[in-house]
């Protein structure tokens, strides 16, 4: 697994994941931003661009979306945004690219989650390794994400 390493910070709430990717960092870009790449590992755009103070919907299922406003974006290096489901308090994601020999270092922080970090850190685990597969040019198949997340989330909870 390509994970480096993974915390959770629960009194500030905090997830922070470290992941290298089998890619150059102008393709995990794309992976992280192009509206054909998303639904293969996150969710549907259905509105906005990633682009200072553009505001981003992504359905990640029927009618369950996240709202995002792009904080900061510098293509191959930097993208931060809010993050806002209807049913969570907003939260702030911060994902920075470093590229490496054959591959890029993916940083991921996402703050001020509250309670909900221990649910994050094996959601964005899944998502991380779905994203891995797409690169790979190996997408894997959405319809199993539950169920590759129960098995991340029991792991998690072993260990802890």
């Amino acid at each position: 697994m390509p994970l480096v390493s993974s915390t959770i910070e629960t009194v500030p709430g905090r997830v922070a994941l470290q992941w290298s990717l089998p890619a150059p960092a102008d393709r995990v870009w794309w992976g992280l931003t192009d509206p054909e790449a998303l639904p293969q590992w996150m969710g549907s755009v259905t509105s906005g661009k990633f682009a200072v103070g553009s505001v981003v919907t992504v359905e990640h299922a029927k009618n369950y979306s996240c709202i995002s406003e792009v904080l900061d974006c510098e293509p191959q290096a930097l993208l931060a945004m809010t993050w806002k489901f209807p049913d969570e308090p907003l939260s702030y994601l911060r994902i920075e690219l470093t590229a490496d020999e054959n591959s890029t270092r993916l940083a991921l922080t996402h703050d001020a989650l509250g309670d909900e970090a221990a649910g994050y850190l094996p959601g964005w685990q899944t998502h991380l390794l779905y994203l891995e597969g797409l690169l790979l040019g190996r997408p894997r198949p959405m319809a199993d994400f539950w169920q590759v997340y129960g098995k991340l989330d029991d792991a998690e909870a072993v260990q802890t």
